[in-house]
């Protein structure tokens, strides 16, 4: 062991009471060991009268007393106090060249090592600490302490020996018994746990370690560091076997069928092949690869696609610390978890709702509502959420129709051209690029779904759903409309509500401040993040209130012939056009308005639509005598789709009926005389010569005369003023009146009062 080096001075006087300490500490027995017997010994060989260099008063002490120069220690005590000053030093330096190795230990990544090689090094080098530390402090060498250890592990051993002997219930000799009681020095010398023993020797559990093995570590590690101590790698393993592809071949399907199902299979495979057959591989041996030679990925192809895979693959974190706000819109469309009561015709539905959300703040700057996620949806969102709050620069969306069509990406008429916006898509399938506006369809409208008695979300009760489902198309089948849906008005409502809670809440993901109320710190909101980059100097490029309508109206290139611009198949007509015949024209139109549309020039140069002709109207030359709206269009072809699909329902059961009618006639057995018996012969009766009549003695009362009305309009009416005297059959035909569209729209133009009528229906129930 290399001697010390030490860049301090050591200590040359000494108190009576320190000398004592290194008397007592080493054993001397030729020195006094008690402070008052080193005063005794002072004064009998005269040490105070030696001069100032020898002898001296205490500097810097209180309470005064004498110190004396180490050169008047007789030879033992000093030789023991050199000793103790090179025990000392050496474990400073044990101890830290031991720190050294645990911070190279701390230091090996994960997958340096494997967790068996990684265990097997720390309690090697744990071991070789304790048997230095153990010599160092006994004043001893390196291989005595070794010996010790060896010693110190035979008696652990045979510690061993006898408690299992003890423990099968043998008879042990009184000094054996006496052996059980002495405390092991391996734990309390060495303090080396014996298990860490069995990890250090990586031999199948075999509770000591040999002398040459010792040694060997203690050289790999001096050589080479504490990361040599590790066991060598084993040898490589062997491939898997060709034949284990044959089994991938029956689990690798996206059925997902078990180990066993699918080693059936394999086998049933194996036994039909004829010639040369790899050898077959026992369902150990398949479990054991799945299990250890391949990865969560590898054993995963096949079973899951990639879209599912992907999960379980690396990803890359966006941020936006350095973006302002409008930088980036993100839009999504979710269908509400819960029903809603239809505007038009009082049926349950789940709306669609259009979400846009600015990146940088986390903020919902606009939502639109509707029966689905279409261009006009859309628009009405982004409309909402550049007027509110700025157009943005980028506007990042999925593949959805919505979001993929000529109103949105035309190069001329687009309303992304426009605006001046650039529309980028997310990867097919890739929804983990928009979890932002993902979570927020979570955060905010499954909340709102499930504060509303008609969820119909997974984590409704099935019983609670079923009955609210039955109550509502009651509800809906006799009065025409449920109370307990939600109305457009109130839904619209709670949306808006919702919306502003949530940016008025705190958001996880944006930067942290210190509450003015609470001094607490909190993450902001996404309102408040708004705000800090207002008050930075950020500024919205906003849009002017009389463009507004104009600039979001969607817009498409027409040629005009004699005064007229065709669109949506209807003709429209102003004698402005007339100069502008067979010319390109932007043709502006609204969703909700087909008796009018906004024609502008067509700008060559810029693309964009130039300055207003006219605001041409629909003339009677049309495609039909009164204009069809965009939105009217749509609906009206829906219909007939629902009515396509309904007749074919019909004409499917009709034919089930009319070939169930006919086996069951072909298998009825009919007696062959039925047909044929003869006709029942005639009985003629006599009726008597005269016929004598009581005469009546009273004249009967007149039948009650029956109420009828001329209409239904007429029965809801009467049954206002008379609700006591309805009958059950009027009560069916007001309910089927109600459940009419048109038979409801006749009430209310014949002034009947809908919803007297049916709180009416209600109460007589």
């Amino acid at each position: 062991m290399k001697d010390l080096v030490t860049t301090s001075a050591p200590q040359t006087f000494f108190t009576a009471r320190e000398l004592a300490e290194i008397a007592k500490n080493r054993g001397l027995t030729c020195f006094p060991q008690t402070k008052r017997g080193v005063c005794d010994y002072v004064s009998r060989v005269g040490w105070d009268a030696l001069g100032s260099k020898l002898a001296r008063k205490r500097i810097g002490k209180v309470g005064g007393g004498m110190e004396y120069h180490i050169s008047l220690m007789p030879e033992p005590l000093r030789l023991a106090y050199e000793g103790s000053l090179i025990t000392a030093g050496l474990k400073a330096r044990l101890e830290a060249e031991h720190s050294a190795d645990d911070r190279r230990i701390a230091a090996l990544k994960v997958s340096t090592l494997p967790a068996r090689a990684r265990k097997v090094m720390e309690a090697r080098a744990e071991i070789l600490k304790a048997i230095e530390g153990y010599a160092i402090s006994q004043g001893m060498s390196r291989a005595w302490g070794v010996a010790q250890f060896l010693d110190a592990q035979a008696a652990m051993v045979a510690r061993q020996e006898i408690e299992a002997r003890r423990d099968c219930g043998e008879i042990l000799t009184d000094r054996e018994i006496a052996s059980l009681a002495r405390p092991l020095l391996l734990k309390t010398g060495f303090m080396i746990d014996p298990e860490r023993i069995v990890v250090a020797n990586d031999r199948r559990g075999k509770p000591s370690v040999g002398r040459s093995a010792i040694y060997d570590w203690f050289k790999t590690r001096d050589e080479k560091g504490v990361v040599a101590l590790a066991p060598a790698a084993t040898k490589e393993e062997m491939p898997i076997p060709p034949a284990f592809a044959d089994f991938l071949r029956h689990y690798a399907k996206p059925t997902k069928p078990s180990i066993a199902d699918a080693y059936g299979e394999y086998l049933k495979e194996a036994a039909a092949k004829d010639g040369v057959q790899l050898m077959t591989l026992t369902q150990s041996q398949v479990e054991y690869i799945l299990r250890v030679r391949m990865n969560n990925i590898e054993k995963h192809v096949g079973r899951e696609g990639m879209l599912t895979l992907r999960s379980r693959l690396p990803y890359v974190t966006r941020t936006t610390d350095d973006m302002w706000p409008t930088t980036v819109y993100t839009a999504d469309g979710k269908t509400f978890d819960a029903e809603i009561e239809d505007p038009v015709s009082h049926n349950a539905i789940r709306p669609e709702i259009t979400t846009v959300m600015d990146l940088v703040t986390r903020k919902v700057v606009g939502i639109s509502l509707g029966r689905s996620e279409n261009q006009k949806s859309v628009a009405e969102a982004l409309r909402r959420s550049c007027v509110s709050h700025g157009i943005c620069a980028i506007f990042y969306v999925d593949r959805g129709p919505g979001y993929r069509n000529e109103a949105m990406d035309a190069d001329v008429s687009g309303l992304m051209g426009r605006l001046g916006i650039t529309k980028a898509h997310a990867a097919p399938y890739g929804s983990q690029a928009k979890g932002r506006i993902e979570r927020i369809q979570h955060t905010i409208w499954d909340r709102l779904a499930k504060r509303l008695p008609t969820y119909i979300g997974t984590d409704m009760d099935k019983e609670a759903g079923d009955k609210i489902h039955k109550l509502t198309r009651r509800e809906i089948r006799e009065y025409g409309r449920s109370r307990n849906l939600p109305t457009w008005a109130e839904f619209v409502k709670l949306c808006e509500d919702m919306v502003a809670e949530y940016n008025a809440k705190e958001h996880t993901s944006l930067p942290q401040i210190r509450d003015p109320e609470t001094g607490k710190m909190r993450h902001m909101s996404p309102d408040e993040c708004w705000e800090a980059h207002v008050v930075r100097g950020f500024e919205p490029v906003t849009v002017d209130p009389a463009e507004a309508d104009d600039l979001f109206r969607p817009y498409e290139i027409r040629t005009t012939r004699r005064g007229e611009v065709l669109w949506n198949k209807n003709n429209y007509f102003d004698h402005a056009l007339a100069p502008y015949h067979e010319t390109k024209v932007m043709v502006g139109y609204d969703y909700h308005q087909a008796d009018r549309v906004w024609v502008r020039e067509f700008d060559k140069e810029t693309g964009q639509p130039g300055k207003l002709i006219c605001v041409a109207r629909f003339m009677a030359n049309a495609e039909r005598y009164f204009p069809v709206s965009y939105e009217q269009q749509a609906i009206e072809n829906r219909a007939k789709g629902q009515l396509k699909r309904l007749e074919r329902k019909v004409a499917a059961v009709e034919a089930e009926r009319a070939g169930q009618q006919l086996v069951d006639l072909r298998a009825q057995n009919i007696p062959a005389g039925m047909f044929d018996a003869p006709a029942a012969e005639m009985v003629t009766i006599a009726a008597p010569s005269t016929v004598s009549i009581a005469p009546a003695e009273a004249a009967s009362a007149p039948a009650a005369k029956r109420l009828t009305f001329a209409s239904d309009e007429a029965l809801a009416a009467w049954a206002l003023e008379h609700p006591e005297e309805l009958k059950p059959n009027q009560i069916a035909v007001l309910r089927g009146c109600l459940n009419s569209s048109t038979a409801r729209e006749l009430f209310r133009m014949s002034g009947i009062d809908l919803e007297a009528l049916r709180n009416l229906l209600r109460a007589v129930a």
